[in-house]
């Protein structure tokens, strides 16, 4: 499986990019908040306009620390709303405690509609979810290793997938039920 960040300066390219990446035979085409702004809107419009592959999301909690799980959580809710259950919400790195805590209150949200914490990164009381995404297992939960650094074993047992760079392949043995794709930049 393959997946593929697209990074345009402009819609129509970006929407293009996406759309040359599905006839390619991509799985899935990945958008990070950037210079066209944020990322969930961008992968709505991709998810409208390419139907049949994958549309995800890229955060990285150290550079956007507005990005709170449950909010990122709702908005992913609503973006496989639109793409009907084909939606990617992939962390970057570094994987330190803010990432395992941020799966693990997106993992509640998504699949119970409810989440409760008392972080100590992102404390919330009770967070509400409704509706909730298409299906159970989305949006699936993955880990961008593409630039490297340490993974927590705990974390590898908690996400759904692994995106390595084109080419290689994970060192380590992975937890069962999470899949490995390669992951390009276009």
């Amino acid at each position: 499986m393959q997946a593929r960040l697209v990074d345009e300066t402009n819609v129509p390219d970006l929407l293009a990019a996406a759309a040359a990446a599905a006839a390619a035979g991509v799985d899935a085409v990945v958008v990070g908040t950037g210079e066209l702004g944020d990322a969930v809107t961008l992968a709505s419009a991709i998810a409208v306009t390419t139907p049949r592959i994958g549309v995800g999301v890229l955060v990285n909690l150290t550079t956007q620390p507005h990005r709170h799980p449950t909010v990122m959580a709702r908005e992913m809710t609503a973006l496989d709303l639109v793409a009907g259950g084909r939606t990617i919400l992939v962390f970057g790195a570094p994987f330190g405690e803010a990432v395992i805590e941020a799966v693990l209150l997106t993992r509640a949200m998504c699949t119970e509609g409810v989440a409760a914490s008392d972080g100590p990164i992102y404390p919330v009381a009770g967070a509400i979810n409704r509706p909730r995404p298409k299906s159970p297992s989305s949006p699936r939960l993955a880990l961008d290793l593409s630039a490297g650094g340490a993974v927590d074993p705990e974390l590898l047992r908690v996400v759904d997938l692994v995106l390595v760079p084109e080419g290689q392949t994970q060192s380590a043995s992975l937890p069962a039920g999470v899949e490995q794709w390669q992951f390009g930049r276009s």
